[in-house]
């Protein structure tokens, strides 16, 4: 059964303690010791939020159009937009910065995972094991080295499946408040995140637990969220796009990648067989100077585009140019429905293991994590849900973010905010195989 409230003995409260500052510890030691403030890879963040600083505009430049874009949500840009306004545009400090913050939310998501573990039901020693997982595991480890949001978004759902449950437990609205408010600006940071956020809005009124005036209370609260947090930018969408587009203008470019002539699943072009070659020589090494390289990393769907297709993209506005791939993808999946299974399941294999077709993922911890989370979901699944897990809610996120992934486009880091949820059932499963060995009756540490 699921433990509530959440405390812990002082003892485990110093072991997470120390947990939280290993975990920072390693992820500044990863960020030094590759100097990756030299390669932050941050993506379209980075120009927009200089444009941000500069111009005071939420601009981009692509297929010849400059101008006011929706191609990323907000809240990153406008976080590296401020940390660019205090240590100078582009400027390495500016970076350091922005990947200290995430090695500090790294860290701060250590505690997320344990009180989220013992909210679906995990005893002490179980949720212990999680966070020490999480603090040492390689995929975790490694996303704060970029500048991206990935870190953020990960301790998000953490929160979010925290909060969710100790809001329907109690009955009480501020742990509501606090599940709304951060799930809205997730959304609003991940779009995939706002299918699973609509469904809780439904979800939550039919919740027999709660009184029906809680129920109404908390889906009003859950709407006046998103009308506070993601409306705004919706709004200004509309204004700039002359269309509803509720958070980025990049779906359709997005199902486009996933799915044309040259389509792999990702963004990413099929690698040529001498990547591989060359690839295969860093897998046991501990450098990734050929996986971050922008020269050797070039591969992308944009390079298929014909000459027709780039010439009827050119100098048009997001809104438009979601119109043109939108056209584009619709016939060539109404064409190829065979394919387009196949790219399908394809999808769904790189979102539940590794995508060999990007250069990051040809490590061998990487794909060794990778292989232990799907190997530990598989067997801890069936176990958690015998041991009473409440899991309802942790599978309608990865569900849905799953069940869109499948369906429009997969990258390697789509998957990782789901990770901390698996790295709690693979400690089930050491712990229930300990205690099995030991020929022990508590059944894997799964008691308060």
């Amino acid at each position: 059964m699921a433990q509530t409230p959440i405390a812990c003995s002082r003892r485990t409260g110093r072991i997470l303690l120390v947990l939280v500052i290993a975990a920072l510890a390693l992820r500044m030691i990863l960020i030094v010791g590759l100097h990756r403030w030299r390669q932050p890879g941050a993506m379209e963040h980075a120009f927009i939020a200089q444009q941000i600083v500069e111009q005071g505009q939420f601009n981009f430049s692509d297929f010849g159009y400059f101008g006011s874009s929706s191609v990323q949500s907000p809240p990153y840009p406008l976080l590296l937009a401020g940390l660019f306004r205090i240590f100078g545009i582009d400027s390495p400090a500016a970076y350091f910065a922005a990947l200290t913050i995430n090695a500090i939310v790294g860290a701060l998501t250590v505690w997320l995972i344990f009180a989220m573990a013992r909210a679906v039901g995990a005893g002490q020693n179980v949720a212990l094991l999680a966070a020490g997982l999480f603090v040492i595991w390689p995929t975790q480890v490694y996303a704060v080295s970029h500048a991206q949001a990935i870190s953020l978004i990960t301790a998000a759902v953490c929160a979010m499946i925290l909060l969710f449950y100790s809001a329907v437990r109690t009955g009480r609205s501020a742990p509501w408040i606090g599940f709304s408010l951060i799930g809205t600006l997730a959304a609003l940071t991940e779009p995939v995140l706002l299918p699973p956020m609509a469904l809780t809005g439904i979800l939550i009124l039919f919740w027999r637990s709660l009184p029906v005036a809680a129920r109404l209370r908390n889906a009003a609260i859950l709407l006046g969220a998103a009308i506070v947090v993601i409306g705004p930018w919706t709004v200004r969408n509309r204004l700039v796009h002359g269309q509803w587009i509720p958070i980025k203008s990049t779906f359709w470019v997005n199902v486009w990648k996933g799915n044309n002539p040259s389509a792999t699943g990702t963004d990413r072009l099929a690698m040529r067989p001498e990547m591989r070659k060359a690839l295969r020589g860093q897998l046991f090494g501990l450098s990734d100077e050929l996986a971050v390289d922008p020269d050797f990393d070039r591969g992308r769907q944009y390079a298929t585009l014909t000459p027709g297709q780039l010439a009827e993209l050119n100098g048009r506005p997001d809104a438009q140019r979601e119109a043109l791939f939108a056209k584009w993808s619709k016939r060539w999946i109404s064409e190829n429905p065979g394919e387009y299974l196949r790219l399908c399941l394809i999808r769904l294999g790189k979102s539940l293991w590794v995508d060999l077709d990007n250069p990051k993922s040809w490590n061998w911890t990487v794909i060794t994590s990778r292989s232990i989370l799907l190997a530990m979901t598989v067997i801890g699944l069936p176990l958690a849900l015998w041991r009473r897990w409440s899991l309802g809610y942790p599978l309608l996120i990865a569900g849905a973010c799953l069940l869109t992934y499948t369906l429009t486009i997969a990258a390697a880091r789509f998957a990782l905010p789901l990770e901390p949820m698996q790295l709690c059932l693979t400690a089930l499963v050491v712990c229930w195989a300990w205690d099995a060995l030991r020929g022990g009756r508590r059944g894997g540490g799964d008691v308060a």
